[in-house]
């Protein structure tokens, strides 16, 4: 063991033996130092209104009953967790379902449709999505949940597209005098490339610089 690795360990039992010596009485600190065994502990989106809903039912049951609330295991649904608080009255114990995400009106978790949202808005690939959840542990929306998704708003989505290219067509074609054509700047592929087939061409106005795919 070098040193650092004992001051390390010296620190550590000093900061454990403090958060002993504050007492039952005392109010635990809301800063949290996480220890190297806690670094893989489970991370998740969290809503305010969940976030307060959270705080309300704690408050609640504080008044009804002396037991403290518990959580049970977290169970993962996507980028939110679900779990039950329940207290320890053996008798008759409170016990309240709890997600870290409101509903929306197709009970579907907010929290996994702004993700969704911003999936494909960002224009994000699917593999470097799953890259990054996987890599930061934040949970992972799977590919029938994303698929789905995009099904959903596929139509409006092409809808919108339409009318960004065609709007910035005609603001192109209206900073010409002569209206017969317009300069572009393209990254057209060239067909000899083999992911020419895959791959969509993107014209810019070189006036506007705007996109006419």
């Amino acid at each position: 063991m070098g040193n650092l690795q004992v001051l390390e360990a010296l620190f550590e039992k000093w900061f454990d033996n403090e958060d002993e010596n504050l007492g039952p009485a005392m109010c635990p600190s809301t800063y949290i130092r996480t220890k190297k065994t806690d670094v893989n502990q489970k991370i998740f989106f969290i809503a305010e209104d969940s976030f307060r809903r959270c705080i309300q039912v704690s408050e609640w049951h504080a008044r009804q009953c002396s037991h403290n609330l518990c959580t049970n295991r977290l169970i993962q649904k996507g980028h939110v967790v679900k779990t039950n608080l329940k207290c320890g009255n053996q008798e008759t114990p409170h016990v309240f379902s709890w997600s870290s995400s409101p509903y929306l009106p197709t009970k579907e978790y907010l929290i996994n449709s702004r993700v969704n949202h911003g999936i494909v808005c960002s224009g994000i690939l699917p593999s470097d999505y799953k890259r990054f959840v996987s890599g930061s542990r934040i949970g992972m929306l799977n590919e029938e949940k994303r698929t789905s998704f995009f099904n959903k708003h596929q139509q409006h989505i092409q809808e919108e597209y339409n009318e960004c290219i065609d709007t910035a067509l005609l603001e192109e074609i209206a900073s010409y005098e002569d209206l017969d054509s317009i300069d572009i700047m393209s990254d057209a592929r060239h067909g000899w490339r083999k992911n020419a087939k895959d791959t969509s061409v993107v014209a810019i106005g070189k006036k506007t610089q705007s996109f006419k795919m």
